[in-house]
């Protein structure tokens, strides 16, 4: 057995990542950027139980096992997220008529959609940026405005990449919070 270190734990990240953030975009649907969320969470919830963990020869089904059961969490959540959404459409006048109820985890967002989301993120991370940590600004800037991979931004950031994975899933989450906000303004 390996020992529990950030070796041992890089280790399997480049081993499992890409596999588990593949399960994780069919179990949601496509949807990658939930995907990506998800298997973040996934490995935090590794980096934070790896000193519990008794058999690394097994950590692939582990991986898996939680893998499930956070991706019907995410599932679970989108149906609700889009139910709420469905009854305030369908309180908003029409009747709900206009609300198409076949909408699920599979649908494709429209380019406007993504253009509007976008903008909105922009909108949500030029509000927040004054009230950000000093090294989140920095990741704002390389990990979302200049797209560049997570490994590089870790790198560039001189953080490990699971710290540079947590900080963007929280980052991202709180924009995420914001620019919903403004969608609703």
């Amino acid at each position: 057995m390996e020992p529990c270190g950030d070796a041992a734990f890089n280790g399997i990240v480049g081993r499992y990542y890409g596999r588990i953030l593949k399960f994780c975009c069919y179990a949601l649907g496509g949807n990658l950027s939930l995907a990506e969320d998800c298997t973040q969470d996934i490995f935090l919830i590794l980096y934070e139980n790896m000193p519990r963990l008794k058999d690394y020869d097994r950590i692939g089904g582990w991986l898996y096992k939680t893998a499930g059961n956070i991706s019907k969490r995410y599932a679970a959540s989108l149906r609700k997220e889009r139910q709420r959404f469905a009854a305030f459409s369908g309180s908003a006048g029409d009747g709900g008529d206009a609300w198409d109820n076949s909408i699920t985890a599979k649908s494709i967002q429209t380019e406007e959609e993504r253009l509007a989301e976008e903008k909105a993120i922009d909108r949500a991370a030029a509000v927040i940026g004054k009230s950000l940590k000093p090294g989140d600004e920095r990741l704002l800037e390389l990990a979302f405005r200049q797209k560049k991979p997570l490994k590089e931004t870790a790198s560039l950031l001189d953080i490990s990449l699971s710290a540079a994975k947590s900080r963007a899933s929280r980052l991202r989450q709180k924009i995420g919070a914001l620019a919903r906000e403004l969608l609703t303004e």
